[in-house]
C-alpha cells in the first residue's frame, strides 16, 4: 500500500505543486489580513473563514481526480490478481484525501494561530469552525468516492453533481419559500451559532468526528466492494 500512495504522489506532483501554491496564496492573506488595522475582530475571523473555505474547496478538488489515473482495465486487472490489491488499492486513496485534508486543516490552524497572535485576537471559534470544515470535508469525500469508484470519474461525477444538485435546490427551495422565522434573524442566528461553537460541552461537536470518521470507514468498505463492478465504465 506504501508503494500505491508514494505512486499518486509521483504521478499527481504537478497538480500538488499547483494547490499549494494556491494554500501559499491564501496563507499569506490571512496573515497580511490583521496587520490591517481597519478590520474589526469579526472582519478578520471573516477573511480566515473564508480564505480558509476557499484551501478546502481546492483540496477537495484535487481529491477527486486521485482516482482518474488509474480507471484502466489493465490496472483494475493487476490490482485484483494481488493480495489484497483491491482493498490497499482503496484504502491508499482514502488515506492520502484524509492525510492531505488533515494535513491542510493543521497547516490552516497555524496560520489562525499566527495570526491571532498578530492581531492579540481570540480565535477559539474560528478554530472550532475550521475543524467541522475538516469533518465536513471527509464526510463530503465519504459520500461522493463510492459512486467514483463504482462509475468512474465521468459517470460518478454526474451522480455526484446530479446528488448535490438536488440538497442544494431542497436548501435553496426551502430558503424562498420555507417559514425561515424559526431560525430568527441573522443577527440572531450568528450569536447561535458563537454560542454553539463556544460550547466546550456541546454533544454536536463532540460526536461529529466520531461520526464522521465512521462514516469514512463505511464509505471505503463500500467502496471496496464496488471496485470491480466499475470495470465496464472505463475506457480501456
Amino acid at each position: 500500500m506504501y508503494g500505491l500512495l508514494y505512486k499518486d504522489v509521483i504521478i499527481h506532483k504537478k497538480l500538488l505543486l499547483a494547490t499549494l501554491g494556491v494554500i501559499v496564496f491564501f496563507s499569506a492573506i490571512m496573515v497580511v489580513a490583521p496587520l490591517t488595522d481597519e478590520l474589526k475582530d469579526f472582519q478578520m475571523g471573516l477573511v480566515l473563514t473564508l480564505a480558509s473555505i476557499a484551501i478546502m474547496l481546492v483540496v477537495g478538488m484535487f481529491e477527486q481526480g486521485l482516482y482518474e489515473q488509474d480507471e484502466r482495465k489493465k490496472w483494475q486487472s493487476l490490482i485484483a490478481s494481488t493480495s489484497e490489491g483491491v482493498r490497499h488499492q482503496i484504502a491508499s486513496k482514502y488515506i492520502f484525501s484524509a492525510a492531505l485534508s488533515i494535513t491542510v486543516t493543521t497547516w490552516c490552524l497555524l496560520i489562525y494561530s499566527i495570526a491571532g497572535a498578530i492581531s492579540d485576537t481570540d480565535i477559539t471559534i474560528y478554530t472550532v469552525l475550521l475543524l467541522q470544515f475538516l469533518w465536513i470535508q471527509l464526510t463530503i469525500r465519504a459520500i461522493e468516492t463510492p459512486f467514483l469508484v463504482r462509475f468512474g470519474s465521468k459517470q460518478g461525477n454526474m451522480f455526484r453533481m446530479v446528488l448535490f444538485g438536488v440538497i442544494a435546490l431542497v436548501i435553496i427551495t426551502y430558503g424562498l419559500f420555507g417559514d425561515m422565522s424559526v431560525f430568527g434573524s441573522m443577527e440572531n442566528f450568528l450569536l447561535w451559532l458563537k454560542d454553539a461553537l463556544s460550547d466546550n460541552s456541546s454533544i454536536f461537536l463532540r460526536l461529529t468526528p466520531a461520526l464522521s470518521m465512521c462514516f469514512f470507514y463505511l464509505s471505503y468498505r463500500l467502496s471496496c466492494v464496488w471496485y470491480l463492478k466499475g470495470g465496464e465504465y472505463y475506457d480501456k
